[in-house]
């Protein structure tokens, strides 16, 4: 059952739909072998998943470190990042999750309360979703529905982009918010990309500084406190990269 009525519940459903879709990625841009993948469901919807224990421990740690992050309030986006065999980026599969409700550690368990747009200020420290859906009133079955269609999107999506050529590789990204700490760990998770600086936009197919071609929107969801938009990102000069 998904539920999204608090925000440790609204991080675990969006750190699942970010796990199955970096396998639907994976497949669907020939990462690897076909044969590396098998039949899988989710979200009542069929789906590949990847079956190497490696790449898919690789893919897990990835998504719990994004998990992590993600319950400190401190991240804008998530990006699945397909780069050529000489390290230079293709595309990007962006996740914003900018709108996600912002709430203090003490309170990732606390439901969320919904106030009307007629009603008086909050005053209570309990999570609040100002001009939204009640998430307590959203189904199940609507939520699973939204969720399925992101990866439908994905699948097709991907046919506009083109075959990549071999040996490609991918990473996982984050942009944090504004003055957010960086993630600390010994070893360290994560490795702190080049700054790009004010006038840069930090929608860019890569933290290496890449200029966007074309964007791809995929979908847009407004799920209660689940403001998440979602698109693909080709690199300016792509099929020079490719042929290079």
């Amino acid at each position: 059952m998904i539920s999204i009525d608090n925000y440790a519940n609204l991080v675990t459903a969006f750190s699942d739909l970010l796990l199955v879709s970096i396998h639907v990625i994976l497949y669907e841009r020939e990462i690897y072998p076909a044969s590396l993948f098998i039949a899988a469901r989710k979200y009542n919807h069929p789906v590949r998943q990847a079956r190497h224990p490696r790449v898919c421990q690789w893919i897990q740690d990835a998504v719990n470190a994004c998990t992590e992050e993600l319950l400190k309030c401190t991240v804008d986006l998530i990006a699945i990042n397909i780069l050529s065999p000489a390290n230079k980026p293709l595309e990007r599969f962006v996740f914003d999750v900018s709108a996600f409700p912002v709430v203090a550690p003490s309170d990732i368990h606390s439901p969320f309360v919904h106030i009307p747009a007629a009603a008086p200020n909050d005053t209570t420290s309990t999570p609040t979703i100002p001009d939204s859906q009640d998430p307590a009133a959203i189904p199940h079955i609507d939520i699973e529905e939204q969720l399925r269609a992101v990866l439908t999107k994905l699948s097709y999506a991907s046919v506009k982009l083109g075959k990549l050529p071999a040996e490609c590789t991918f990473s996982v990204s984050m942009e944090l918010k504004n003055d957010s700490p960086a993630p600390e760990g010994n070893p360290p998770v994560w490795i702190a990309a080049e700054y790009q600086g004010p006038d840069k936009s930090r929608r860019q197919p890569s933290q290496r500084g890449a200029e966007t071609n074309r964007t791809i929107p995929i979908r847009s969801l407004s799920l209660g406190a689940m403001a998440l938009e979602t698109w693909i990102e080709e690199a300016a000069g792509k099929q020079e990269l490719m042929h290079s």
